[in-house]
């Protein structure tokens, strides 16, 4: 059992579920990703970019919480185990000098999407760049490279580089 499932907190008294400090709210992913298909198409790119700024911004609290207790693939195996157990898909991420590829089994963003023209999820996207940013020390450059509702594809595919040209064998 994914280790996030094991600490999870469900008050219902208080109408929360938790994982120490982090509070967390169970959707169904076609509610969420179903909002988009009520907006035009402009704003529908600027919402699901403002998504990906948001879950980078707000979900790089609980990368840096991560990261006090592991580094490097460490770091990586926490995410994939913490996705997995949030419902966010099945990841897997390959780790190389200056870039952090990640390859997504179930998307539930994709999923909850359904058929699109534009690759749709932001929010996995946004958590990248808050893994990669930690682990190269840096801005980077994440790239959502082939989305499931975009392409007939039962994967969704994501790179994040090293921006400024930073790579992981200058750190050490």
């Amino acid at each position: 059992m994914s280790a996030i499932v094991q600490r999870l907190v469900f008050d219902t008294a208080a109408g929360e579920i938790r994982d120490g400090q982090r509070r967390y709210v169970l959707m169904r992913p076609d509610v969420l990703m179903g909002a988009l298909h009520e907006l035009d198409g402009k704003t529908r790119q600027r919402v699901l970019a403002a998504l990906a700024t948001s879950t980078e911004r707000n979900g790089g609290r609980s990368v840096r919480a991560y990261a006090s207790l592991d580094r490097g693939t460490a770091l990586l195996d926490t995410m994939c185990d913490t996705a997995a157990g949030l419902g966010w898909g099945r990841w897997h991420m390959s780790l190389g000098a200056d870039r952090l590829d990640l390859t997504v089994h179930n998307s539930p963003f994709a999923q909850g999407h359904g058929k699109a023209a534009r690759p749709v999820c932001a929010p996995i996207a946004g958590m990248l760049g808050s893994v990669a940013a930690m682990l190269f020390e840096g801005p980077v450059l994440v790239e959502e490279t082939g989305c499931a509702a975009h392409v007939a594809s039962p994967v969704c595919r994501f790179v994040a580089r090293a921006q400024s040209g930073v790579s992981l064998a200058m750190q050490s």
